[in-house]
């Protein structure tokens, strides 16, 4: 067993040395700042592929996809290459450093350009064949459309592109993208969509994230505080001047309503091309909310102002039955003053109780024609 293991172990000696010994012997005389082609016009074909390991998050106020890539590179390399079955090594690991590599970028990436790490393993095979796989996090921008929230779809692009060239030196031949992404969160449902290959000006490829919300507990929770909101704005209309908590109660919701508004658009930021329904109704609930409050106002006054009347008519009538009582000869034309006197309390009184019908009716009128514009 010993025996064995020590075999093993020199075979193992063996080919990691015949491996050095190769990679010293091809490199000897290498230069990776120049093109590995054997003549100057020759172009460079590079295939790319690109595996969805995770996508992290995906935040819609920011418009951007944080996911977890894995960007494959592979291409020939004239310079790098070596008789198989005379060195009897079919491959080696080198670092990126030591070789030339396309300058390929993720064109959508939040944080700008990448650099290529020079401890990057490649493999070189002894056709000539260079491969190299980075895998990190990317911040990719996404085209957000909150229109239909909270039933909102969301498109993020993850391309790859080819530094602008003159004259083609480095060509995209193949793109091919993998998804092992297996979803943890309810909140989106993802699906992936080639992009295809451009080669205007910029050569670039990719896949298509498309995002669309889950229905779950999350949207029900997103749907109530409206239909609150303007039930309280109607009840506002509906709760009588004589309660003495008509103003309150208007002034309350307003700020509550400012307050929903605020969060709501903090939330969804302001990345999307389509002005959002739902926050539109928000808009228009703190608005009517506003001018509820200082309808209530008005309301109020000319409560006060009518009920003062009433009281005013009221004494003047007990202070003539009080005279008349005590001898006075009253005037004949005072019972028509008193029946004009209740029949004008009852028009005002009729007034502002309309006034309060009028705004009720006018709020439910607006909202419910929104409501239909927007469907």
């Amino acid at each position: 067993m010993k025996l064995i293991f020590g075999l093993t172990l020199m075979l193992i000696g063996v080919v990691a040395s015949k491996k050095k010994d190769l990679e010293n012997k091809i490199f000897r005389g290498y230069e990776k700042s120049q093109r590995p082609v054997l003549n100057d016009d020759d172009v460079i074909y590079v295939d790319v592929s690109l595996e969805i390991k995770n996508i992290l998050e995906f935040e819609i106020a920011k418009g951007l996809m944080t996911s977890n890539l894995i960007l494959g590179l592979s291409w020939y390399d004239a310079n790098l290459n070596w008789e198989e079955e005379k060195e009897n090594v079919s491959y080696i690991k080198t670092q990126l450093e030591k070789v030339w590599y396309p300058n390929v970028q993720i064109c959508n990436s939040a944080t700008g350009k990448f650099t290529f790490d020079g401890d990057t393993g490649v493999t070189l095979t002894s056709n000539g064949n260079t491969s190299l796989y980075i895998d990190r996090i990317f911040n990719t921008y996404c085209d957000i459309n909150v229109e239909k929230y909270p039933f909102d779809e969301h498109n993020c692009e993850i391309s790859v592109c080819f530094r602008h060239q003159l004259n083609t030196e480095e060509t995209l031949n193949n793109f091919v993208y993998n998804v092992t992404y297996n979803p943890a969160s309810t909140q989106w449902q993802y699906s992936f969509n080639d992009k295809g290959i451009t080669k205007d000006g910029i050569i670039t490829a990719g896949v298509i994230v498309h995002s669309k919300r889950n229905i779950s507990s999350a949207t029900i929770t997103t749907i109530i505080p409206p239909i609150m909101l303007t039930l309280l704005i109607i009840s506002v209309f509906l709760l009588p001047a004589e309660s003495g908590e008509k103003v309150s109660v208007a002034i309350t919701v307003f700020l509550a309503n400012i307050v929903y508004l605020s969060e709501t658009e903090k939330k969804l930021g302001n990345n999307s091309r389509e002005p959002s329904i739902y926050l539109i109704y928000l808009l228009i609930l703190t608005l009517v909310s506003g001018l509820s409050s200082v309808g209530s106002v008005i309301v109020c006054k000319l409560y006060v102002h009518q009920t003062g009347a009433n009281t005013n008519s009221e004494n003047v009538n007990e202070s003539n039955g009080t005279k008349n009582k005590i001898g006075i000869i009253g005037n004949t034309d005072e019972p028509n003053i008193e029946s004009k006197d209740k029949l004008t309390s009852k028009k005002r009184r009729i007034t502002y109780i309309q006034l309060d019908k009028i705004f009720l009716a006018a709020t439910v009128l607006f909202l419910v024609l929104y409501i239909f514009i927007s469907l």
